[in-house]
């Protein structure tokens, strides 16, 4: 292209000016154009990532799959080369020519084809990954601020020509200030409600067809850019604690060349998320525990709830709420503990990843200890192995072959078996974890916690027993037609006792009927010997009292 002023430099050019290949003159106007144009500094980005990603992959890869090269060629004599294909036949001429020796250079070619195909593809899937990988850091960035509730905050936002502080979650008005901004945000369909989170940047990243991703890791944060050529805003910075994922700062630059920072402010006249008080009373939350928020009283003789004396079992909440943020409390073999005035968190049989979770939300909590044993050694509570199939039991060519038919061959039941038995791991997990609660925090323990506490811990076991009910919902749809459709008898639903009166002796009574279902859905599936036309009814009446066992307990927790 002549002219650079009027529209933006091709690919072609832009390569051309990163391999010194223009002249000085077009090399100044390229250089002018992209000091001025977010655009192109972003496709430049991309190209040099590029090339650096081929350089590294031909250096680190390639060289060393590539065969070694052909060996130096002799020089030929053409008088004797002549005379001796005079002296052969068609026959030794062909079979020479055909011969695994002669065709050694030929292979050498295709082999070379190959691996130039192979470093086609990966250089493609190096080019996917910072996608692949940003995707999955803002998914779990958004499930661990979903299970936070949403506090105030304030915000620090500064733009070209102006600096001004806002407030997140708050009842303040917004100022007219704002407005502009907003107008900006809202344009480029970006939320402005609560711009500096990972909720954000992952909704406005879903829109976009085209985007390229950048993630950045440091010592205790992680930043994620993304970067387009759609919509207003061309980019999209995010800087995150790696502790817990909460956005502290971020910055995005739109198409009209403007650009607006943000970063979260602390300060104690405001209760931001990254410091509000947490489940152990005035101390300031560390990263990775979900706030609690707290309010002051109007009366100045009265002691604000922020300050109020904390419960003899804060601590062990907060690791409980910290190893649920992980999924560590679904079957990973962590066990909390006190030892005197500490809460020890300690396993055996713990993967390295899970250590480093762990540790990473949980060491900076006062009067935490985290000490794990060897992970290659076996777990101290090993999972029972699954029951297996009896050759020699009479049940399985009987009722099990009944519900194949039902299903419609083998590999329908197959299926059929593999997700209700899933499903059942699942829940049981579910149960597990509440029960484990449910020890940790029995009754009398609950009624010494403070209310927010209180809440915190209900809300811990509400989750539990939520994706409970979800699967046996699963399991129920799944299961009682097929039965039914086989002869069973419809499910006995009458209560065996009365309900209990605590979560905690609900979550008992979970326990018992969780392993009962189990039990009888092992034998109906032909898993473990028995009588499965017998049991197919009782196993109807187990799931149907652990779903109303289930419902009855999520009642008493919100009440």
């Amino acid at each position: 292209m002549s002219n650079l002023n009027g529209r933006h430099p091709e690919e072609d050019l832009l390569l051309r000016y990163l391999d010194g290949e223009l002249s000085g003159r077009k090399s100044r106007q390229v250089r002018t154009h992209l000091e001025a144009c977010w655009q192109c500094r972003a496709e430049l980005e991309v190209l040099e990532a590029t090339i650096g990603n081929c350089v590294r992959y031909r250096k680190n890869v390639l060289a060393e799959c590539l065969p070694p090269a052909p060996a130096q060629w002799k020089p030929l004599d053409y008088e004797t080369v002549d005379a001796e294909l005079a002296a052969e036949s068609l026959v030794a001429r062909l079979a020479r020519l055909f011969s695994p020796r002669q065709n050694a250079p030929l292979r050498w070619a295709l082999s070379g084809a190959a691996v130039l195909a192979l470093a086609f593809v990966a250089i493609n899937k190096l080019g996917e990954t910072p996608k692949v990988e940003a995707a999955a850091l803002l998914k779990k960035a958004v499930a661990v601020s979903e299970a936070r509730p949403h506090l105030t905050k304030r915000l620090l936002i500064t733009t070209r020509d102006r600096r001004i502080t806002r407030v997140i979650y708050g009842s303040v008005q917004p100022r007219q200030e704002e407005a502009e901004i907003a107008g900006m945000f809202h344009g480029a369909h970006y939320d402005w409600n609560d711009p500096l989170s990972a909720k954000a940047l992952s909704d406005w990243r879903e829109q976009l067809s085209r985007k390229q991703d950048q993630v950045t890791p440091d010592k205790d944060s992680f930043s994620i850019k993304t970067t387009t050529d759609e919509g207003e805003l061309l980019s999209a910075t995010l800087k995150m604690r790696a502790a817990d994922f909460e956005a502290v700062e971020g910055r995005f630059e739109f198409r009209n060349r403007e650009w607006v920072e943000m970063t979260e402010l602390v300060d104690q006249q405001t209760s931001p998320a990254s410091t509000v008080a947490g489940t152990a009373g005035g101390m300031p939350r560390q990263p990775g525990v979900p706030p609690v928020s707290s309010s002051s009283s109007s009366s100045s003789s009265s002691v604000p709830e922020e300050t109020a004396e904390p419960s003899a079992f804060a601590e062990e909440l907060q690791v409980f709420t910290a190893l649920h943020q992980l999924g560590a409390d679904l079957g990973d073999p962590i066990e909390v503990s006190r030892e005197g005035r500490e809460v020890l968190v300690s396993g055996t049989g713990v993967s390295h990843q899970r250590q480093q979770e762990v540790h990473g939300l949980l060491d900076r909590l006062p009067h935490v200890a985290v000490r794990f044993s060897d992970p290659s050694l076996p777990a101290s509570n090993p999972a029972p192995e699954p029951a297996t199939r009896d050759a020699a039991g009479p049940e399985k060519p009987k009722y099990p072959a009944r519900l194949e038919a039902r299903l419609g061959g083998r590999p329908q039941f197959e299926r059929f078996s593999g997700q209700v038995l899933d499903w059942t791991d699942s829940a049981m997990s579910r149960v597990y974890a509440l029960r484990r609660l449910a020890q940790q925090f029995p009754a009398d323990a609950e009624a010494q916690m403070r209310p927010e506490e209180r809440r915190t811990l209900h809300n811990l076991a509400r989750e539990h027993v939520a994706a409970l009910m979800q699967d046996l919902n699963k399991i129920s749809n799944t299961v009682n037609p097929i039965l039914k459709g086989v002869g069973a008898a419809s499910p006995d639903t009458r209560p065996l006792a009365p309900d209990p009166t605590s979560w905690q002796s609900a979550g008992d009574e979970l326990y018992a009927s969780g392993r009962r279902v189990e039990t009888l859905l092992a034998i109906v599936l032909g898993v473990a010997p028995g009588t499965g036309e017998e049991r197919s009814p009782e196993l109807m009446s187990a799931l149907a009292r652990f779903s109303n066992t289930t419902e009855h307990c999520l009642t008493v927790l919100s009440q």
